[in-house]
This record gives C-alpha cells, structure tokens and sequence, in this order.
C-alpha cells in the first residue's frame, strides 16, 4: 500500500496550502508574500510550486507543506499529518506509529464521543430530544451538518462505550467528557440527558461540546468541555470549519454570539455566519478571521453584556486593521430569533449594516445629546475616543473631517482635542495642523492613482477606453497631470489600435509634461507595486482605483459648495442658497451610488 506521506503530497499543491493562511503573489515560476514567522515589510517568504517545498530568505525557515503546518499551527508531525489528511481525504490508520500522539487520541475520543450522541438522538432514549430539535425549526440535513446529538440520562453509559472502543478513562477525562468522583475512585459522564452541540476546530477536528439540558430542573442551562489539551475556547470560532469557505467567497464574515445563531442562519443559507460563543472576540479568533477576509459584520445581541463583548470585539478588530460594520436587528433579540420570525428581516439587517464609525456617529451624536451642550461635550468625547482607536491615518482624518462637518466645528480643533499619543500616524512631539495634513494627503494620494493608473495602462492599453469614459481631467487639480491625461484622451481618439509597444512609445514622446526619467519609472512602476497580479486582478484594481479619483473630487466638490453656501447664508442670498443646496443634493447623491 502506497505510503500515506506521499498520497497526501500528491493529492495536495503546498500553494494551495499555504493560500489558506497567506496571501501568496505569483512571481515568476513561484509565489511570495509576507513571512507570517517574523516581521517584515517587504516580501521575503517564497513558496515553489515546482519543488513543493517553501523558504524564507528572511528568517530561514523552510520545508515542505508538512513543515509549514507544523510551524504555522504550532503542532508536532502526528498532528500536521492529521490537518493535511484530512484536507485531501487520505485515510490514516490509527496503528499508524506517525499518526498516534496524545492530541490525536483525543480528537479520536472526541469524534467517537460525538458520534455516539449523534446516533443517539435519533434512538428510543433520544425521542425528547429530537422533538426539541424539530421544535426549535431544525431539519435534518442541519442536524447532520452540525452533528447535533443527543447524551443519554445516564452517569457511565457514554464512558463504558468510549472504553468499549479501546480508550482509557485517562484519555477519556483529558477530553473532558467525565468528571473524577469527588469521594472514592472512578469517573461519571460529564454530559447526561443534554443536547449535545459538537465544537470543531479550524480543520473540522470535534475538539469540545457543548450541552443543553432539556430538564427545567437543571440548575445550568450549558456546560461546556472544560479547557484541556485540545480544547480552548478563544482559540475556536463556532461554525468556521463550515463557514471558511463562503467568507472567502463572499470576502465577509458575520460574527454572532451563539451557537444556535450560526446553525439558525446556516439553515437557511447564509454560510458565512461563525460564533464568538457568549463572549468577545479573542486575538486568535481575529486572526482567524483575517486569514479568509479582511470585513467583519458583527451581530451580538442588545443587552449590556452583549454590547459590552461587542465593544471589546471593534477594538481588537481595530488594532488588527479590519473594515467593521455593525449588524442591527431588525427584529427579535438575536439572529436565530430574527431569522424565525421572518427571514427577509435578517437579509434587510445585514443589507443596512453600519460602517462601524457610523454606527458610533449615531449612537453618540443624537439630536437630544448635540442640544445639550454638557451632552455634547460627552458625545464627542465619546466619537473621538472610538477615532483614536483608527490605526489608518487617511481612515482617521476621514472621520474626523465627518465629525467635523457634523457639528459644523474646525477640523483642526478635533485634531487638538484627540489625546497627543494616540493620534495615527503622528510624533507626540508634534503638533500638525489638519489643513496642512490633508493638503498632503489631497497631493499624495492624487499622484500615487494617477501613477498606478498610467501603470495598468501601459500593460493593458485595451482599458483606457474604460478611463477615458469614466475619468474627467477635472479630476486631477496637478496642472501637469491634467495636461497629460488630456494628451492621452487625444492619443485615444486617434488611435484606431493601441497595443504595448504603441502605448509604450506615445509614453516616451510625453516630456513636455513631465521629465523623461519619471516617464522611465512609469514603465517599471507595475514590476514595483503589481508584481505577481493576474490581469483580472489588474482590472479590479483600475476600476477601485478610478472610483476612489471620482469620490476624491466628490469629496472636494462637496466641501466647496459646503463653503460657498456659508458665505451665502451668512450674505441671506435666498436665490444662491437653493442653487447651491441643489448642488449639493446632487453630488450627494453621486457619492451616495459610488460607495
């Protein structure tokens, strides 16, 4: 029989592997990205599709996809070879000296435990059971997916059968599934006449559980596996195993507190629904999270311990760099409640989820706390914390120019009231100004589009018609750029085919708006900034990087209809206040489709 080692190697590409922890670039015949074993800021980590093996030229670390599991997930070889086969379906035999370990043992007793309860919900004993399941509006295809099942009224009939199955009572409390008596020798079942809710790590290993007593007498309404070997509850988010797939695709994840929320929203087809089960988000379970998406909807429920773990969950979201939004029921007073009551309320709460600032400019900003002064002063304190909290500079001086439109007070003056060593990107010992700061952000970031836009171009000319139609040279506020980009429309208009070579040339013909050496870098530029990106990716990124140019000048426009209709309100020019309100009515609502 063929070895297991090598029939996981062929079943499986180390690229795609390792994609599920990484962001991998291709570049050349192999991919790159950031070394996740030590930081740095340029890409040193490279993985060979060809030899199948990857190494950092950073740190030195190396091997094969057996090496980076054990590394990355920080296992023994036993365990590595268990993640890796189940991923590409090669059976290992328990006899197997590489496989035995005591983790694996116990993810063995688990599985065995699990499958028991599983059968056991649906014998004579478990009738009660399986009548509450359908009760709660569970279908069978959900009670298999999630494994739902049932622990018999029983103090040692789930233990003599896991004994009954080669494991000892040893192996069996290290798992958690018995309690040591308290007065004389031996164990009783943990779990006895509860619905039994499997707990899955990241690779569907069942690592805990979780029981639900059915009996009204019983004092706890959950127990838990107790933390141990396999099991730590910060370390596992309910459903992912499940769920990693569709946050990939769908590039979000909804966070809720409960496990009945996940199985509840599952049910009815929205995969990418995980639990923090009952408490804040932990850094392991954010980076988790970060692994397959960088957005997060979260949906914890409305009472204060809930807000509470919410709270604690958007800081370390924050600090980890994630775009949040905020999910708010629009009935019931959770996700599984809401989706029974009526299903379309849980599309439409997670349709009208808020930016989470927005969320907070809401929750702060009411009217009744902006008439009261003493509240006002409380309320923005309150937004301006949750701003310091932004490790973006751009992002931060977003909402504050937001905050600072919204109380009609200077920017400048937010900027001074944010705490010295909390604001993004800035020396405590300086003091900066938000008009300078924006000047700067307004040049950089006007130059830093055009000159990835120019990049694509070069590589992929088909696309200037794209640019051409949705890009005015009123865009750009550089005279130089403006003059360029209307050169390049003329060269469009004439053209009857644009090809590499022919964009390429007409670039090196353009000194009269810019130096020829800056015209050289331009042509390098994509080897610098889009090095490994496949065309689709490419066009993706043309299309983000016209919008951003559009909202950009929105953006500017808006603020300066915002200052002509000051002066005119201050001058009582009825006639200019409607025109400059219809103005701004209008750009609005661009901004409003574009984002």
């Amino acid at each position: 029989m063929q070895d297991p080692v090598e029939q996981i190697k062929q079943k499986l590409d180390i690229v795609n592997v390792i994609r599920e922890y990484l962001e991998l670039r291709k570049t050349g015949n192999s991919y790159k990205a950031k070394c996740p074993f030590h930081n740095e800021k340029t890409p040193s980590f490279h993985v060979s599709p060809d030899k199948q093996i990857f190494h950092c030229f950073g740190c030195g670390v190396g091997g094969d996809m057996f090496s980076f599991i054990e590394k990355i997930e920080g296992v023994e070889f036993p365990e590595a070879l268990r993640i890796l086969a189940q991923k590409s379906g090669v059976e290992i035999k328990r006899s197997d000296p590489r496989a035995i370990s005591q983790k694996n043992r116990l993810y063995d007793v688990c599985a065995e435990a699990g499958g028991f309860w599983y059968k056991n919900l649906y014998s004579s004993a478990g009738f009660k059971a399986l009548d509450y399941v359908q009760k709660r509006g569970l279908n069978q295809d959900t009670v298999q997916k999630f494994k739902i099942g049932y622990a018999p009224d029983d103090w040692q009939k789930t233990m003599h059968h896991l004994r009954s199955r080669g494991f000892s009572e040893n192996e069996i409390f290290k798992a958690g599934l018995i309690v040591q008596k308290k007065s004389g020798s031996g164990y009783y079942d943990r779990f006895r006449d509860r619905l039994i809710f499997p707990v899955q790590d990241l690779h569907g290993n069942v690592v805990g559980f979780s029981g639900r007593a059915l009996n009204s007498e019983e004092t706890a309404k959950y127990i838990n596996t107790p933390e141990g070997r396999i099991y730590h509850k910060g370390n596992i988010l309910y459903g992912l195993d499940k769920a990693k797939t569709q946050i990939r695709k769908a590039d979000y994840a909804i966070v809720v507190e409960g496990n009945m929320d996940v199985i509840t929203a599952h049910q009815h087809g929205c995969d990418n629904v995980v639990a923090c089960s009952g408490t804040a988000l932990t850094q392991e379970q954010t980076r988790l999270l970060k692994r397959y998406s960088n957005n997060v909807a979260l949906c914890f429920d409305q009472d204060e311990a809930g807000q509470l773990a919410a709270a604690r969950s958007i800081d370390l979201l924050l600090a980890a760099e994630m775009n949040i939004k905020i999910i708010e029921l629009k009935s019931g007073k959770d996700p599984d409640e809401c989706i029974k009551n009526n299903p379309k309320d849980w599309e439409d709460s997670i349709k009208s989820a808020k930016l989470v600032m927005q969320f907070y400019f809401d929750r702060y900003l009411t009217e009744e706390n902006l008439n009261d002064i003493n509240k006002k002063k409380k309320a923005v304190k309150s937004v301006l914390l949750e701003i310091t909290k932004i490790k973006n500079n751009i992002e931060q001086a977003h909402w504050l120019k937001k905050l600072s439109e919204k109380l009609d007070i200077q920017e400048s003056l937010l900027w001074d009231s944010l705490p010295e060593q909390k604001r993004s990107g800035q020396n405590s010992s300086e003091t900066r100004k938000t008009e300078v700061v924006l000047k700067k952000q307004e040049k950089n970031f006007e130059q830093i589009h055009f000159e990835r836009i120019i990049t694509i171009l070069l590589s992929y000319p088909d696309l200037i018609g794209y640019v051409v139609d949705q890009l005015e040279p009123e865009f750009f506020n550089d005279q130089k750029m403006i003059a360029f980009y209307k050169s390049l429309i003329m060269f469009y208009n004439k053209s009857d085919n644009v090809d590499k070579a022919v964009m390429t040339n007409w670039l090196s013909r353009q000194s009269d708006y810019f130096e020829q050496s800056y015209l050289d870098s331009l042509i390098l530029y994509i080897d610098r900034e889009y090095e490994g990106f496949e065309p689709a990716d490419l066009e993706k990124e043309l299309m983000k990087l016209v919008k951003n140019l559009k909202i950009n000048y929105l953006h500017k426009k808006l603020n300066g209809l915002n200052e002509e209709l000051r002066s005119a309100e201050k001058e009582n020019n009825e006639e200019a206040i409607s025109r400059i309100l219809k103005n701004i009515k209008a750009v609005t609502g661009r901004l409003s489709e574009l984002k």
